[in-house]
């Protein structure tokens, strides 16, 4: 359950934000235009190893960051309020540099070239195991190609669409559905924006956790 295959301890899932491409909204239109300079809103996804989905949180607009988007989402409220109901013990997230370093969301250490030995392992480790929120990204954009690109006006209705298309991925999975020529044709389709800013600070007592597993892992 917690990606022990992969070898990095104590992971619940994995999460990142994928931009979905929109139509122009006509109210605040310049909002929705991303890094990449096209219209999009973002899709938040927690997912387990198998690529089922645990957590979906949908419809902030392309220019935000990611990092926004989670501190705004109820998963982060519900993780601040209880977060040892949630991630109990050395339980956490894993997610990329564009994410800030939390006791329950694990990041990669940012490099400027003196990274460790060990540091470079655990940054490895890590990577393969946050490689799942990737397919499971490219697996929804491959199967509902419409994805890549919603030709709606409608701002809840094109929320509502990304995330029936999230569901029905989850019918698919349960009926042993193949997808893997779907994730490799999502994965060229996907739109990855990364921004590595950080406005959730770090805690000395997260920096301590993720040492705490560098030392685990070396």
């Amino acid at each position: 359950m917690f990606f022990q295959h992969k070898g990095f301890p104590g992971v619940l899932g994995a999460i990142d934000g994928s931009h979905i491409p929109i139509k122009t909204p006509k109210v605040d239109g310049e909002q929705y235009y991303n890094r990449k300079k096209f219209p999009s809103i973002i899709l938040q996804a927690v997912c387990d190893n198998n690529l089922h989905f645990l957590d979906l949180y949908c419809g902030w607009p392309g220019s935000v960051h990611n990092s926004r988007v989670l501190e705004n989402s109820p998963l982060f409220t519900s993780a601040s309020n209880n977060k040892e109901g949630m991630f109990p013990g050395n339980i956490h997230l894993i997610e990329d540099a564009a994410y800030a370093l939390s006791q329950w969301l694990m990041t990669p250490f940012k490099y400027f070239g003196n990274l460790s030995a060990e540091q470079k392992r655990y940054n490895y480790i890590h990577s393969s195991s946050r490689m799942c929120i990737e397919r499971v990204f490219g697996a929804l954009k491959g199967r509902f190609r419409r994805l890549r690109y919603i030709d709606m006006k409608d701002m809840p209705e094109v929320v509502k669409f990304v995330l029936s298309c999230c569901k029905l991925h989850e019918v698919c999975l349960a009926n042993f559905d193949e997808f893997d020529e779907y994730i490799e044709e999502g994965l060229n389709a996907n739109e990855e924006i990364n921004d590595f800013q950080d406005f959730l600070g770090r805690k000395p007592t997260a920096q301590h956790k993720r040492q705490s597993i560098v030392d685990m892992l070396g």
